[in-house]
């Protein structure tokens, strides 16, 4: 009995303090339409929205640009049923403001895609305004998207963070990068002796509640 006691107590000391469910919690994309399924749009078609929810245009992005969602018209998707093309209609960029804490670390991950039959697609990330990574990618001879699934580690320093992509540096064709399942997940990483210690609580808040019962 006092056996499952401590035990109960000290699982649900741990679970006060979110780490038992830090697994599932730190899996948990902090990013909203990641996968640009919203808006739902016509199936084998695209359209040219700004903004769509999540995501909006960047103010230094081309005139005449916008963010252009695709549904299976020209490649198929990395995951779901739509994608995002970055040169819809002019070199352009997205951003999505996250709220983030000072200090931890996030991990970062998506898949890019050249345009098929583009030879030239580029894609340029940002993290609260500092260069994460520079791709290229090409499509030349091929008649579908090939994706690649990018991850980083990042850390925020502050507790609202912008996330950006653009193609800044593409020649303007309408032909341009493709993007699809952006995630963003907490890294939960907790240390030995912060969980020493609320098991040290968990079983400090056992042995009070038999003594109270025993009394």
């Amino acid at each position: 009995m006092l056996k499952k006691l401590l035990i109960t107590a000290s699982s649900a000391a741990l679970m006060s303090l979110g780490i038992v469910s830090s697994a599932s919690a730190a899996s948990l994309n902090l990013l909203v339409n990641g996968g640009f399924e919203s808006p739902d749009i016509r199936p084998n078609s695209y359209s040219t929205i700004n903004p769509i929810p999540g995501w909006s245009l960047t103010s230094d992005s081309a005139p005449g640009s916008g963010i252009e969602i695709q549904d299976n018209i020209a490649g198929s998707p990395f995951e779901g049923n739509q994608f995002v093309e970055l040169d819809g209609r002019a070199v352009s960029g997205i951003f999505q403001n996250i709220s983030t804490v000072v200090g931890r670390q996030y991990q970062l991950s998506f898949a890019f895609s050249a345009r098929p039959g583009t030879a030239d697609n580029r894609l340029n990330v940002f993290w609260d305004g500092a260069t994460v990574a520079n791709l290229t990618a090409s499509g030349a001879g091929r008649s579908n998207s090939n994706w690649n699934v990018y991850t980083y580690n990042l850390v925020a320093n502050d507790t609202t963070t912008t996330l950006r992509f653009d193609n800044f540096g593409e020649l303007s064709n309408s032909r341009g990068s493709y993007i699809d399942d952006v995630r963003l997940v907490a890294v939960a990483v907790p240390e030995s002796g912060a969980i020493l210690g609320v098991l040290m609580v968990g079983v400090f808040g056992a042995s009070s509640a038999i003594k109270r019962k025993q009394a």
